[in-house]
């Protein structure tokens, strides 16, 4: 179990892999955060009709997005496809409401207070919700499309008669000092991106078989350990299926390492165009491929293991010809750990190469005193 509780740590980067985990993850948050918006709105718009400071930007846009972001909410947890579309309408939204305050700010607020009220303390964060969306390049394209339509806005509705009449000096500085910490706040931004993102590469390539561009063990390892859990803890069931190429080391041997490199290749490619959806392959080793198979009992998964052995008999490489491979299934027992679960896995296929290779063979088939 210590393998386990070691390759655990691992399993919150390595869901940058797994898109289904991270896509349910981002979902989550985003309806959070809509939910929060929409409570956050009512609040501050009733808190102003309290104090009796109600501003048109502020009677337009927050009962406005108090009814959107609810929406939107319910609409995400019912149509979670939606997510992207919601994602943008609900930035825009913010996006609007931002510059729109900060017209109101320019022509209304620093003239007679000579400063920013406390509303544009959170200005900075369309600049962070930029990067938080969106990818590097796309991100920095945003945040600085925003910051030059903010300058603008700036330039265009400054009262310069007004401010200069009544010499005021602090008015000129907070609009100084909100562009110039704008800017610096999307340049540190860019900067800690380009840093995290360059690390997450090199994470995830630690994760992926460089010539067949398959997960690794390392990364099927932590997968299983997951899975192993959650199987646990939920009593659901899930197979595993070893793969082995028959006769690979003929191949290197009579036809070269780049052509035995080719037949990888199209194997790997061939085996995941017949997998069902929510099953992973991944590069165990040399000739080696495991298929992951969630919510597949032993039987099932020998069925997907007899087509996947059908479709690699049939398939000819060039100069080689067909390259058979023998197939070991084992289903997940509650008491397994990862290496009891790969080890039947295992026996089930070196039996089957045993028994003259190009079959399957499931594990629940053989006796704990069967040969290999």
């Amino acid at each position: 179990m210590e393998i386990e509780k070691k390759l655990v740590t691992n399993l919150t980067f390595l869901d940058r892999l797994v898109s289904g985990s991270l896509d349910r993850q981002r979902r989550a948050l985003i309806i959070l955060v809509l939910f929060i918006g929409s409570l956050a709105s009512a609040l501050a718009f009733w808190l102003e009709i309290v104090i009796d400071e109600v501003n048109i930007v502020d009677l337009i846009f927050l009962p406005s997005m108090t009814v959107l972001f609810a929406i939107m909410g319910v609409g995400l947890i019912r149509n979670p496809a939606r997510r992207a579309l919601v994602e943008k309408v609900a930035y825009t939204a913010l996006i609007f409401y931002a510059l729109s305050m900060l017209i109101y700010q320019i022509r209304v607020t620093v003239p007679n207070q000579h400063t920013f009220s406390e509303v544009m303390l959170w200005y900075p964060m369309i600049y962070l919700a930029a990067f938080l969306l969106h990818r590097r390049a796309t991100a920095m394209r945003t945040a600085m499309t925003i910051w030059l339509v903010s300058l603008l806005i700036g330039l265009v509705f400054t009262p310069y008669r007004q401010l200069l009449d009544n010499a005021d000096a602090s008015a000129f500085n907070s609009l100084f000092q909100f562009y110039v910490s704008g800017i610096t706040y999307i340049l540190l931004l860019y900067a800690f991106s380009r840093i995290e993102e360059g690390y997450a590469e090199t994470r995830v390539l630690a994760y992926i078989d460089y010539l067949t561009q398959l997960p690794n063990r390392r990364y099927g390892e932590s997968m299983l350990v997951q899975l192993l859990r959650q199987a646990r803890e939920n009593s659901v069931v899930f197979s595993v299926i070893m793969i082995d190429l028959d006769g690979f080391k003929r191949v290197n041997d009579h036809f070269g390492h780049d052509v035995g490199d080719q037949v990888l290749k199209r194997c790997a490619l061939q085996i995941q165009r017949y997998l069902p959806r929510g099953a992973r392959v991944i590069r165990w080793g040399g000739e080696e491929f495991l298929v992951v198979l969630p919510n597949y009992d032993e039987e099932r998964a020998s069925k997907v293991a007899e087509e996947i052995r059908r479709e690699l008999e049939g398939l000819s490489h060039e100069s080689v010809g067909a390259v058979q491979a023998s197939f070991g299934v084992a289903g997940f027992r509650n008491t397994d750990t990862l290496e009891e679960l790969i080890m039947r896995a295992d026996r089930a296929m070196y039996r089957a190469k045993k028994l003259g290779g190009n079959r399957v063979v499931a594990a629940s088939t053989l006796s704990m005193k069967a040969e290999i």
